[in-house]
């Protein structure tokens, strides 16, 4: 069957081949851009987690410390904290205090309440480091974005590099596909085929289409005329126009292959 060029020339416009290439250039480096931002955001709330315990610990050991007693205990978003009465040169003061040690407490415990001497709101006690609730929550929110997107960041960028490789190894081959949008049938979570590819040599492909927005907007013509590279889990499908207009690059894994063999 035809194929259109293992390597297509840098910069040529009018070759499909180029454009695909271009498509799973671009992108890879959106991942690799999502990955650096995944680091970055996983990194930061690391270094924002330690900071805190620095902190925290600093006013450990130059506080102020003095006798307190706990007035109340009480339960703030799934936090429990506590209200502390204490003196501070004489005066007498009090504080929230939020409970991260485990520890359990009543009304009237004794604590050592430790102060800051310059910045008087800063207050902890000597097992409970009372960090920052805004600055701690905002760390945590980081923590968890960027390790939920960290591995998705990893695995996509090596998924695009594969395409790419897979796109050289075999060339672009044109064909005719048909988008199929996704349909429930029964009660099964079936969903039918995104793309059925057919070569001229006869060779029918069926496809699931993968981290393509607008592809179902194809569905509207069947056969529509298309460029096809790479194999198995690394398919990648060019179209003449998609959405907005220009080539359009659909990522995609085989399902079935039928017919003759590439």
């Amino acid at each position: 069957m035809g194929e259109i060029g293992r390597e297509p020339p840098a910069g040529d416009t009018t070759n499909p081949a180029a454009a695909g290439m271009r498509r799973l250039r671009a992108g890879g480096r959106r991942w690799t851009f999502a990955l650096v931002a995944a680091v970055a955001v996983f990194g930061g709330s690391i270094a924002l987690s330690i900071l805190l315990d620095r902190a925290a610990d600093e006013l450990l050991r130059t506080g102020v410390r003095g006798d307190g007693s706990v007035v109340s205990v009480h339960s703030v978003r799934k936090a429990y904290v506590l209200t502390v009465r204490y003196a501070l040169a004489g005066s007498p003061r009090e504080a929230r205090v939020e409970v991260t040690s485990g520890r359990r407490y009543q009304a009237g415990d004794h604590v050592t309440v430790v102060t800051d001497a310059v910045r008087p709101d800063r207050v902890r006690t000597v097992d409970e480091p009372n960090e920052n609730a805004v600055v701690s929550t905002l760390g945590g929110l980081l923590l968890f974005t960027g390790g939920v997107t960290l591995p998705i960041a990893v695995l996509r960028r090596i998924r695009w590099a594969r395409r790419r490789g897979a796109a050289r190894r075999t060339g672009w081959r044109p064909a005719v596909v048909t988008v199929v949008p996704h349909r429930r049938i029964a009660e099964k979570d079936h969903h039918a085929p995104d793309l059925e590819i057919r070569y001229d040599d006869g060779t029918t492909v069926t496809a699931r289409g993968a981290h393509a927005f607008g592809v179902a907007a194809l569905s509207d013509r069947p056969r529509r005329p298309a460029w096809v590279a790479g194999t198995g889990a690394n398919l990648s499908v060019l179209f003449r126009e998609g959405p907005g207009g220009g080539p359009f690059l659909v990522p995609a894994a085989e399902r079935t292959v039928t017919g003759s063999s590439r």
